[in-house]
C-alpha cells in the first residue's frame, strides 16, 4: 500500500485546441491544459509518475524542444511548475525521488527526467524501443531524446500474462503489486496507464489514453476530443481498443455505484491533460490518507537498490 499521493501540474499548456477540448462559457474563453503528474510516497522512496517539462526545457527551450513544439502546445514555461521545484517545496530533495514511472515517452512526460539523475526510470519496453528508434514523422516529433541523455538508469517492463481488472499489467516492483503498469497502447506503441493501490481503492492514471476523462464514458463520441486523439495516435485500432477497455471498466464501476464509496476495489481515474479532472483530484481528494506533515514521508526511506543497470 502506498502513502500520500500528490497531484502536480508540471507544465501548463494553452494550445489553440484547448478551447474546443474543454469549452467554458463558449469557445471564445481560453482553457488552459495541465500536465498531470503524480508524486507517491512509498517505503521505497518517492515515486514520480511522469516528469512533465523540466528545467532544461525552460532554460534551453530552443535546444530541447525546438521552435515548432512550443508553437503548437504553447507552454507557460514556468520554473515553479517543474517537478523538481515542487518536490523541493514539499520539503524533499531530488535524491528522495528513487523511481520515475512513465506512462509513455512523449516530450511532455520526459522533460523532467534529467532533474532526477539518480532515479530509476520505469517504462514499457516497446515504448523505450519506439522512443530510441522512431519510425514515423509523428514519432520523431513526439520523442526528444535529449531528455534522457544523462546516463539514465532504466528498468524496462513487459506484460507477461497477468491481468488487473481484465487489463494486462506489469508490476513496477517485483515484491509488491502496489504500483502497476497497465498496458494501454495506441496513443504510442508502448503507452500504458499506472495503477496505484490506495488504502481504499485504486487510482488509475490513464496517461494520454484519453484527453478528457469523461471521454471514457463515451468512447464512440466523435467529438473534438476524439479528433485530436486520432491526430496523435500511433495505431487507431489499439487506441480505440484501449479506450473501450477503460470504458468497460468504468461501466462496471458505475453499475456498482451504491457500494463504491466503501468498496476497497473502487477506482479513481486520472489523465494527463484534463484540467477539471486534475483540480478535482488535487483539491477535492477522497480522504483515504490522513493529512501528514508535508516534509515527512508516510513510510521511511529505504536504502537505494544496488542492482540497477545504466542503459
Amino acid at each position: 500500500m502506498t502513502g500520500k499521493i500528490h497531484h502536480l501540474n508540471c507544465g501548463t499548456l494553452n494550445p489553440f485546441s484547448s478551447r474546443f477540448l474543454f469549452p467554458a462559457n463558449g469557445f471564445k474563453d481560453t482553457r488552459f491544459l495541465v500536465n498531470h503528474c503524480l508524486l507517491i510516497e512509498t517505503g521505497k522512496g518517492l515515486v514520480l509518475v511522469d516528469s512533465g517539462l523540466g528545467r532544461q526545457d525552460i532554460e534551453r527551450t530552443d535546444i530541447t524542444l525546438g521552435k515548432v513544439r512550443p508553437a503548437v502546445i504553447q507552454p507557460a514555461l514556468l520554473k515553479i511548475e517543474c517537478a523538481i521545484n515542487q518536490v523541493e517545496r514539499l520539503g524533499y530533495n531530488r535524491d528522495d525521488v528513487r523511481h520515475i514511472v512513465l506512462t509513455h515517452m512523449d516530450f511532455l512526460q520526459t522533460g523532467g527526467l534529467s532533474d532526477f539523475p539518480n532515479a530509476t526510470i520505469h517504462v514499457m519496453r516497446r515504448e523505450f524501443e519506439a522512443a530510441n528508434a522512431p519510425q514515423t514523422l509523428l514519432e520523431r516529433w513526439r520523442y526528444v531524446q535529449a531528455h534522457w541523455q544523462h546516463s539514465a538508469k532504466w528498468k524496462l517492463h513487459s506484460c507477461v500474462g497477468g491481468l488487473w481488472k481484465g487489463l494486462e499489467f506489469s508490476p513496477v516492483f517485483p515484491d509488491t503489486d502496489d504500483i502497476l503498469l497497465i498496458s494501454l497502447p495506441g496513443h504510442t506503441r508502448g503507452h500504458c496507464g499506472v495503477a496505484i493501490k490506495k488504502p481504499t481503492g485504486w487510482l488509475l492514471h490513464c496517461g494520454d489514453a484519453t484527453l478528457n476523462i469523461n471521454h471514457i464514458k463515451q468512447p464512440q463520441n466523435y467529438s473534438v476530443n476524439g479528433f485530436v486523439s486520432a491526430s496523435l495516435e500511433c495505431c487507431r485500432a489499439d487506441r480505440l481498443h484501449s479506450l473501450q477497455r477503460l470504458a468497460t471498466l468504468a461501466e462496471a464501476l458505475s453499475n456498482n455505484k451504491e457500494s463504491q464509496a466503501s468498496d476497497p476495489e473502487r477506482i479513481d481515474f486520472a489523465c494527463s491533460l484534463d484540467p477539471d479532472n486534475f483540480y478535482q483530484l488535487r483539491f477535492n481528494p477522497s480522504s483515504d490518507v490522513p493529512e501528514a506533515d508535508q516534509s515527512q514521508l508516510s513510510f521511511p526511506l529505504q536504502a537505494a537498490p544496488q542492482d540497477e543497470v545504466t542503459a
